[in-house]
């Protein structure tokens, strides 16, 4: 009797640890797709190149196209299912049809993807908008770039995206202090 007892509370233990979940672990994160590392690397190569196009000095010409790639990769993200996308009502045209959906954590990583969309549509309006041939203000090209560069650091963290080699480009360090409002 007291091996039946002792075998009956042994299988009732293990079947309690088997469905119970250990309270300090938590669920594993998604797994991101494949062509999400690419992405991000090719993101930092593309900030690197604006980083070198605008700093000390702005260069319109070879930022304007860098732009636009920046934009592009956001949405290339999107339809790899690396960034979530923006919910919106039901649209005038037919969305074209993604590779994934994003499974990450949405509630932090979308405020992040609509920073660094806004952030890079600021700058992307600043350097663009120059009146007449004028070159930007170099102060204010410097702050929306330090958005960018805060916007793509916060996107890699807040959307558990990899680091692309070498981690995100740095900023070089200012001349003179700027003023940032």
């Amino acid at each position: 009797m007291k091996k039946t007892i002792a075998a009956f509370s042994l299988v009732a233990a293990l079947f309690a640890a088997s469905t119970i979940p250990a309270s300090g672990t938590s669920a594993a994160a998604p797994e991101l797709p494949a062509a999400c590392t690419g992405l991000v690397t090719d993101l930092a190569a593309k900030l690197k190149k604006t980083i070198d196009s605008l700093l000390p000095l702005p260069n319109v010409g070879a930022v304007t196209p860098l732009i636009g790639d920046m934009l592009g990769i956001v949405t290339a993200m999107q339809n790899a299912g690396c960034l979530p996308t923006p919910p919106v009502s039901a649209p005038a045209v037919p969305l074209p049809a993604k590779a994934a959906e994003y499974a990450g954590p949405v509630d932090q990583c979308l405020p992040a993807v609509l920073n660094l969309i806004s952030a890079v549509a600021g700058l992307g309006g600043a350097i663009l908008g120059a009146a007449g041939g004028t070159p930007p203000d170099a102060g204010k090209v410097t702050a929306l770039l330090t958005a960018v560069h805060k916007a793509v650091t916060d996107l890699l963290n807040k959307c558990g995206l990899p680091a692309p080699p070498g981690g995100v480009p740095a900023l070089p360090a200012p001349a003179l202090p700027v003023e940032q409002s």
